[in-house]
């Protein structure tokens, strides 16, 4: 047989396409994403359309703009044999008796920055075996990564995107802070509203349950601020409103009074109810039991115990 013939389609390039079409057709994030060159992301999808003798992907200028109807076709079996292939791997894994593996977390980016780390290192002490991997995605890209199967936990804000074979456990409430830089005037305010913050500009943390909130809320009312910037990382949010760029209005686990020299936090209980973060859990896919140990670790009160409880209260009757 010629050395150019007999190719087959393989897992890598299955996965390419799936990932292709999550990322909105955007290779060069797939690239980033995955940690391969764009060429050889590309080269690897042309390779496969050659070999099925159809487009899975139309293009315009060497970028892909649309997914074809077959393509669509391919790309939703290629994520069914992807997560049945994954759940071998993790039901192998689960009956393995050893502390190696492999862990994979989707979060929030202020999750991953600020309530992760702690639970890491704690994490990396019992199991220095296990290679942990943080996935910094929006709420959305969390549940759709869970449901590929690509992530063992997620961490969300909100509940609202779970449905199907996904389900969540609160495990910790939290409250918001306006963030204004030292010296601000709304530190002489002695209970702010949404009158007194719509004076000044905005800065929004987005895409993030808070920045929703806070976006809402204000046309709910019918209230303007002067302007509004947004960032997606909270660090940067802070960073703009030290220098006096606007105001904000964050999670309290992003501010830290010590680190955070330069903001004033001031308590907005009466305008922004607390919310609730979640453990998210996909009752398709088999956790090892260092991942049950990670849970533990991050929410003491989830015990193994009730995580199974809920898990099997979620499951469809065969």
């Amino acid at each position: 047989m010629d050395g150019t013939q007999g190719e087959s389609m393989n897992l890598q390039q299955l996965r390419f396409i799936c990932e292709v079409a999550r990322r909105d057709l955007k290779v060069s994030r797939v690239a980033e994403l995955l940690h391969i060159s764009q060429p050889s992301v590309s080269t690897q999808i042309r390779l496969l359309e050659e070999e099925l003798g159809l487009t899975i992907f139309t293009r315009q200028r060497n970028r892909l703009t649309a997914i074809t109807p077959v393509g669509g076709e391919i790309i939703e079996r290629a994520q069914r044999a992807l997560m049945e292939i994954d759940e071998i791997r993790q039901l192998a894994s689960a009956h393995s008796a050893d502390d190696s593996g492999t862990l994979t977390i989707a979060a929030s980016h202020a999750q991953a920055r600020f309530r992760l780390p702690a639970a890491l290192r704690q994490f990396a002490d019992r199991y220095p075996r296990v290679h942990i991997t943080i996935r910094p995605e929006s709420g959305r890209q969390i549940t759709d990564t869970l449901r590929a199967g690509q992530a063992d936990i997620g961490i969300l804000s909100s509940a609202k995107d779970l449905h199907g074979d996904l389900f969540g456990i609160p495990f910790q409430t939290y409250r918001r802070l306006l963030l204004v830089a030292t010296g601000h005037p709304l530190l002489k305010v002695e209970r702010p509203g949404f009158d007194d913050i719509a004076r000044y500009p905005i800065v929004l943390y987005e895409p993030s349950q808070t920045g929703t909130v806070v976006l809402n809320t204000l046309e709910r009312l019918g209230k303007q601020a002067p302007s509004v910037l947004k960032a997606t990382n909270a660090d940067v949010v802070k960073a703009y409103v030290e220098q006096g760029l606007g105001v904000c209005v964050l999670p309290e686990l992003v501010f830290d009074p010590e680190r955070d020299r330069g903001l004033r936090a001031i308590n907005v209980d009466h305008l922004f109810s607390t919310s609730t973060t979640f453990i998210v859990l996909n009752r398709k896919h088999h956790l090892r039991a260092y991942a049950y140990a990670f849970i533990e670790i991050l929410a003491p009160q989830v015990t193994r115990q009730s995580v199974e409880r809920l898990h099997g209260q979620h499951q469809k009757p065969d």
